[in-house]
């Protein structure tokens, strides 16, 4: 009976990590970002890159951030990473598209101020929302593998090997 829940579980997770990366890969589609659709429609392997917007906030979260940002630029593998960021809206519908401008310009100077290359994405959707997210989380996909790893940042020594030789 465990196994059987867990593995509904693990298919569920699946399940809502393929309608995250459709949901992206439209929006790039749609924004005239053809090149990271394709990239990543061929792509054996994702470096899902998970952020949760109140860490933008935390100096420390924003700094082990920033120092995985940098290794993964320094690693060559930022052409297999995507970012998504997920934040809570207000119940005010009349706040929502104000909170998600808000939202947008604080990652795009974030990005900009710490060279950070790779694609982000907003959990507009909050598909992710159910997830433990404290922080930032990387989930690795490799298709001919067929692995699929969760971690949250800090990495140990070995998750980090792990990662950065993915």
């Amino acid at each position: 009976m465990e196994r059987k829940f867990s593995k509904n579980i693990c298919h569920s997770f699946v399940l809502a990590i393929a309608a995250a990366l459709f949901i992206a890969l439209s929006s790039w589609a749609r924004s005239g970002e053809r090149q990271y659709s394709e990239n990543f429609s061929r792509a054996r392997k994702l470096i899902l890159v998970i952020i949760d917007y109140k860490s933008i906030f935390c100096p420390l979260c924003l700094e082990i951030f920033q120092d995985f940002c940098n290794t993964l630029h320094a690693c060559s593998q930022e052409e297999f990473a995507l970012g998504v960021l997920v934040y809570q809206e207000t119940d005010n519908p009349e706040d929502r598209g104000r909170i998600a401008k808000i939202v947008e310009k604080q990652l795009k100077g974030l990005f900009i101020g710490n060279n950070i290359r790779f694609p982000f994405i907003y959990d507009k959707f909050h598909i992710l929302e159910g997830m433990d997210l404290e922080g930032v989380s990387i989930i690795l996909l490799d298709r001919s593998r067929m692995l699929l790893k969760k971690y949250a940042l800090p990495l140990t020594p070995e998750q980090r090997e792990e990662v950065f030789s993915f």
